[in-house]
């Protein structure tokens, strides 16, 4: 009876009993420069023998959905404990007042299927200007790339709005304008109000998105490389504006509830330098 049992394992065994492996999936990253470039970050390491061979995949895919590219760099990553290769162009669209770019995927999709990746999740990231890609059922830029289904072709407009960083740039003007009022009037019914625009300044540059309005330059192609970098955080100088203007409005306030004050006429003009009252 053992026998029997064995011989009927080894049968079933030798015709495929065993229950299939589990499909393997892996997943890519999109991302859409501001200055014109893109990059694939690509996790797809499990059906893959070695880094090499994820970096030629992914030099492979994104040759696929930017045909006509120019130079690829690639290297190995990790992102939050998982690794995943990553590569570079530095021209994947035309900047300017309406980019408009359409990335077919099927080239990119045979890549994977060709390696054993039957279902691919792909998310597209765009620079934080206004825009449309589409079509998009998820709402969130998420398409799968499945073996034996059409692949997605999507067409991203942008609209840069260059104006929106000149508005954000006020902000730390009248920041530094502010401190400078703050510390140097001799008058602290002026300085008051002052360092309050400092302070307010600094607040407002984060609900504002003053680190993400450089994009629109980029995207409208007015700077590019070094210039854009220093131009997208420029804007955030208000922040460390505001932290001076702080410490003296705090100072004023304890100097008022603590210290003699003088309710009528001038003020005594600063003892040294004019910094602080």
């Amino acid at each position: 009876m053992t026998l029997l049992v064995l011989a009927v394992l080894a049968v079933l065994a030798g015709c495929g009993g065993a229950a299939p492996p589990r499909e393997q999936r892996s997943r890519m990253e999109v991302v859409l420069l501001a200055g014109g470039g893109a990059h694939v970050d690509l996790y797809a390491a499990g059906r893959l023998r070695s880094d090499a061979e994820v970096r030629a995949l992914a030099q492979r895919i994104i040759r696929a959905l930017f045909p006509g590219t120019g130079s690829v760099r690639v290297r190995t990553g990790k992102g939050r404990g998982a690794p995943f290769a990553r590569a570079e162009i530095d021209r994947a669209y035309r900047t300017g007042r309406r980019p408009f770019l359409r990335i077919d995927t099927s080239a990119a999709a045979r890549e994977l299927a060709a390696r054993g990746f039957d279902d691919t999740l792909m998310k597209l990231r765009l620079p934080p200007v206004s825009a449309t890609a589409g079509p998009d059922k998820s709402g969130n830029r998420l398409w799968h790339l499945r073996k034996g289904v059409p692949a997605p072709v999507i067409q991203i407009g942008m609209r840069p709005e260059p104006e929106r960083w000149y508005g954000v740039m006020a902000l730390p003007v009248l920041g530094a304008l502010g401190v400078a009022l703050a510390f140097f009037v001799r008058r602290r019914a002026l300085a008051a109000p002052a360092a309050g625009l400092a302070v307010a300044a600094a607040l407002l540059a984060l609900p504002l998105g003053a680190g993400r309005r450089g994009a629109d330059l980029g995207v409208a192609g007015l700077l590019g490389g070094r210039a854009l970098d220093v131009a997208s955080v420029a804007p955030l100088t208000a922040l460390p504006l505001g932290m001076p203007a702080a410490m003296l409005l705090g100072a004023m306030a304890v100097r008022s509830l603590r210290g003699p004050g003088a309710r009528h006429g001038h003020e005594a003009p600063p003892r040294d330098t004019g910094v602080f009252w």
